[in-house]
């Protein structure tokens, strides 16, 4: 069973300059209780996917110009904003790449916790602000109750990433988008951070959906992975084989430009070149320029993302 399923997921953004495409024909499934790790430089389309799900791209600029993103029997899309005000923040939760513009800085962190627990699990204030100061503890705030009282100014960086990871696990989601989530925090609370989410997992069986560039992360959390390339899906497969058979060149060049003690030589490999302008895409394959597997069919038809190998999926003519 899938905790939630993109479709077919486009979305457009006007600009002065023409309309971007920013994810083109996005498919693929959270299944329940599972972590998928969607990967990718930045630019590609990560955030968006993500930000789509919650219904959170502005219109205008934004466009959902096709696709469905179904959560239960509901398009998300089609959903009454009421339908989907309820959803937000308490079925499905979202932890944002950027603490201090998510949270408000003229409320307490513990008030803003405790108001999303009070909302959605229609709890008295009270209570509502004595399950914040637990959250605070679970994800590893020191002095809880006194920081609960702080301002979002008076806090690290990675104090704030983690009063966000508190917030959006509070209502015990049963899928949780996770943007970067680690990005503010050193290695050690990065892992106590990454072993709280699984151990919700296993606890309330809730899914995730992990945004990262770090492929450490990737290998050592997710079930699935889908790579994005430019707004397309260009790679997808469990965890295992995109680490030990990628087929799609560009999966190929994300994992050679990892760190490791494969690497004999004393700098890391790069992928040349830059993401294409999605203003002026190349005809054909979007990583043509950058791939070192191009073949002239590549330059003149873009390929679909087809099955490669048993639920091994890739967009390649001349895979590896």
């Amino acid at each position: 069973m899938n905790s939630c399923l993109i479709d077919n997921l486009s979305v457009e953004f006007k600009t002065d300059n023409g309309i971007i495409r920013a994810i083109d024909g996005v498919s693929f499934a959270i299944p329940k209780g599972k972590t998928v790790g969607l990967v990718g430089e930045s630019g590609c389309g990560k955030s968006v996917t993500a930000l789509s799900i919650m219904r959170l791209i502005k219109s205008p600029p934004g466009h959902y110009a096709d696709g469905r993103i179904i959560y239960g029997d509901e398009d998300l899309l089609t959903l009454p904003e009421s339908n989907m005000r309820h959803l937000r923040g308490n079925r499905i939760s979202m932890i944002f790449q950027e603490p201090m513009t998510s949270l408000n800085p003229v409320f307490t962190v513990g008030n803003q916790i405790a108001e999303s627990i009070c909302l959605h699990q229609n709890v008295k204030r009270k209570e509502g602000l004595e399950r914040a100061i637990h959250m605070l503890d679970l994800v590893g705030i020191p002095s809880s109750r006194e920081r609960a009282k702080s301002y979002p100014h008076e806090l690290s960086g990675g104090m704030r990433q983690r009063v966000m990871i508190a917030m959006a696990l509070a209502c015990d989601p049963d899928l949780l988008i996770a943007d970067e989530p680690t990005t503010a925090l050193d290695v050690t609370i990065q892992a106590q951070i990454m072993e709280l989410m699984q151990k919700l997992q296993d606890e309330i069986g809730m899914s995730i959906l992990l945004i990262t560039h770090d492929l450490g992360v990737v290998a050592g959390t997710c079930s699935e992975v889908v790579v994005m390339y430019a707004g397309r899906v260009v790679e997808k497969a469990d965890v295992h084989t995109i680490f030990n058979a990628p087929k799609h060149p560009y999966t190929v060049g994300l994992l050679n430009s990892m760190p490791g003690v494969k690497h004999k030589e004393k700098r890391l490999k790069t992928i040349p070149g830059l993401v294409p302008d999605l203003l002026h895409l190349p005809q054909g394959c979007r990583f043509q320029d950058r791939c070192d597997h191009v073949i002239n069919k590549c330059r003149q038809i873009e390929p679909e993302l087809t099955e490669q190998a048993p639920e091994h999926w890739a967009r390649c003519y001349n895979p590896y």
